[in-house]
């Protein structure tokens, strides 16, 4: 098929940031590996002493806890293989008879997405109930070495901010899912929403939309009624011709809620009320901690992945307790990055972007793109006030959504008019 000169245009800059992507990666990667090899000291977590080495270049990336930053290489370069070969899968999918433009691996590894975290958000919801105010344990079986208490628990997560920021990048992502396969089915001649497996994503999106409140983390409800309140203006502007599509959406949104406020809001309630009073629990203090340390790190700042081995030594007699993460990840990123490794980092944020938006012009999976998008957005907004991006488990799925929206192979080919659809 001829392309316009519009599309050869978008496609010459995606493949350019495909390429610039790819630098971006390798030298994200040679920068956490330097820090690793030209460690100044090792962090030992069950003893909290240092070991100091000797013979560094201070001329070169260099960290404070080289056990940390080694394990961060691994976790990255995991992320990173992971990212390309999901490019690399979908750009090899064909049309099935099933398909119309939507690129059907990309439709089974959405559907597997949202289904599993139907049945997680599910399985959070049944646990917290079961144990109440009392102990629990995750996945009824195992009671973790920290937040013992039911109430700071959620599902599979010892921490319910982070059950709430996975849940967060789930339920819009249905959403989007369910328009495409639904408009695709009304203007490919099926002329009605239910054929196919679509129908699915609504129950998914309900328990997937509700556990972030029901949860009781307080940055993942609030980001959770942003995504709702952009997810309705976003429908607004929409080109949604079907009433039952509107409907669906507006009543999924409507009984999540529902079951958010009749499950979780009474926990959340007083959370809300004292979310100032409480300093958010001490993070400000914690924040103007991590400030001072920036200014005493340097240009290559203390090293990827060791803000833990720092923090201890720094925070001195202000916490009582132990201090993992700074609950801001541009703050730690800045922190154990560094000015150098936090410019690679946002020289990649921009590519990606850049990339996104030249697919988004071209393709016809817009409406899955855009809630997409929004996912990526409800999490870069939490991590302003918690650490989602240092979990691995929301990392994987972020990086596979990253990879989905920033690629033009989400659809096979472009859509054609029902009857040469047919005719085919």
């Amino acid at each position: 098929n001829e392309t316009s000169p519009r599309q050869h245009r978008l496609r010459l800059i995606n493949k350019y940031c495909n390429l610039l992507t790819a630098i971006c990666m390798l030298l994200l990667l040679g920068y956490i590996l330097t820090s690793a090899i030209n460690a100044r000291a090792s962090f030992n977590l069950e003893t909290h002493e240092y070991t100091y080495f000797e013979g560094i270049n201070k001329s070169l990336p260099h960290s404070y806890d080289a056990r940390g930053t080694w394990f961060l290489f691994w976790q990255y370069l995991g992320l990173i293989i992971l990212f390309w070969s999901t490019r690399d899968w979908l750009a090899g999918a064909r049309p099935t008879r099933s398909s119309i433009s939507l690129n059907p691996r990309l439709k089974r590894l959405l559907f597997l997405i949202c289904l599993n975290g139907g049945a997680l958000a599910l399985e959070c919801i049944l646990q917290r109930i079961y144990y109440g105010d009392y102990r629990g344990k995750l996945l009824f079986l195992i009671e973790p070495g920290i937040n013992s208490g039911n109430i700071a628990q959620f599902g599979p997560f010892a921490y319910r901010s982070n059950a709430a920021s996975y849940l967060n990048l789930i339920w819009p992502l249905g959403l989007g899912l369910f328009i495409q396969l639904g408009r695709e089915n009304l203007d490919y001649g099926k002329r009605r929403i239910g054929n196919g497996p679509e129908l699915l994503l609504i129950p998914c999106t309900i328990l997937a939309a509700s556990g972030p409140i029901i949860s009781s983390a307080r940055g993942g409800a609030l980001v959770m009624i942003g995504l709702l309140i952009l997810v309705a203006g976003s429908l607004m502007f929409m080109n949604v011709r079907s009433k039952f599509l509107r409907f669906s959406v507006s009543m999924a949104l409507f009984v999540g809620l529902g079951t958010a406020y009749h499950l979780g809001w009474e926990k959340i309630e007083p959370r809300l009320i004292n979310i100032f009073s409480d300093n958010m629990s001490s993070r400000t203090q914690l924040y103007e901690t991590t400030l001072k340390m920036i200014d005493d790190y340097g240009l290559f700042g203390s090293g990827p992945g060791s803000f833990e081995a720092i923090a201890q030594f720094e925070l001195g007699e202000k916490f009582t307790r132990w201090v993992s993460w700074a609950h801001n990840d541009y703050l730690e990123f800045y922190l154990t990055f560094g000015k150098t490794g936090g410019g690679i980092l946002i020289s990649l944020t921009v590519i990606l972007a850049l990339q996104f938006l030249a697919t988004f012009l071209e393709g016809p999976t817009r409406k899955l793109k855009w809630f997409g998008l929004l996912t990526v957005v409800g999490v870069a907004i939490h991590a302003v006030l918690d650490f989602p991006l240092q979990v691995y488990s929301i990392l994987t799925l972020l990086t596979l959504i990253i990879a989905v929206i920033s690629t033009h192979k989400t659809a096979l080919r472009p859509h054609y008019p029902v009857q040469q659809h047919i005719d085919k």
